[in-house]
């Protein structure tokens, strides 16, 4: 929330056009996005650089540059046990997810939510590093985690594809308007590095949580 405006100031400013320009000429961000960004910053006081330990004591993979809504940086956690996407609902429709870098959080609290088991409830169960804001990567945010994939470390060895220690799920549901169905998500191959929106929810695949700070 913004500090109120001492009556002094707004004295001042209503003198004349020109002071009430320079003194309303503050930032116009709304109030909602300013605290969003604020409480993402709270871990980010430091810098980081890929590689680094970061304070969930996963793997930084990835840096945005600044703090944006969601936070600046992702950490990647240890290889979670390979599981489904959704249980065995494979054909439930999880509307809403979405494929950005800062969507992986909003997707696994949908996921986990309508599936009740699966990859996004085996990451939200987990709470490395005593924290418990891990989540399931979404689209985009697992392909940075795969470019980086020798420098985070502990993936499945190539040789075996489409192993479940080789393709790793998104929180990323595939389009319906582009599939045609609801029992596909997209996945990732950590060995050719191909990205799919095709991939049936009931294959078992590796999971990595991943946290923003």
């Amino acid at each position: 929330m913004r500090a109120q405006r001492q009556p002094a100031l707004l004295a001042a400013c209503a003198l004349s056009a020109l002071v009430l320009s320079a003194c309303s000429s503050g930032s116009s961000e709304p109030a909602s996005s300013a605290a969003a960004t604020s409480a993402a910053a709270v871990e980010t006081s430091g810098d980081y650089l890929v590689g680094d330990t970061g304070p969930g004591g996963g793997i930084v993979f990835y840096d945005a540059g600044s703090v944006q809504p969601w936070g600046r940086y992702l950490e990647a956690g240890p290889q979670l046990a390979p599981t489904d996407w959704c249980g065995d609902d494979w054909e439930l429709d999880v509307a809403g997810t979405k494929e950005t870098i800062g969507a992986g959080a909003a997707n696994t609290e949908l996921i986990a939510a309508a599936c009740g088991e699966g990859a996004a409830n085996t990451v939200s169960d987990y709470d490395g590093g005593g924290k418990t804001d891990w989540f399931l990567p979404s689209k985009d945010e697992l392909k940075p985690l795969y470019e980086q994939r020798d420098t985070v470390g502990g993936f499945g060895l190539p040789g075996n594809n489409w192993s479940s220690f080789e393709t790793y799920w998104s929180s990323t549901q595939g389009d319906i308007a582009t599939t045609g169905f609801t029992d596909v998500a997209w996945a990732q191959d950590f060995d050719g590095g191909a990205q799919r929106d095709d991939w049936g929810k009931g294959n078992i695949f590796g999971v990595r949580p991943v946290r923003a700070f």
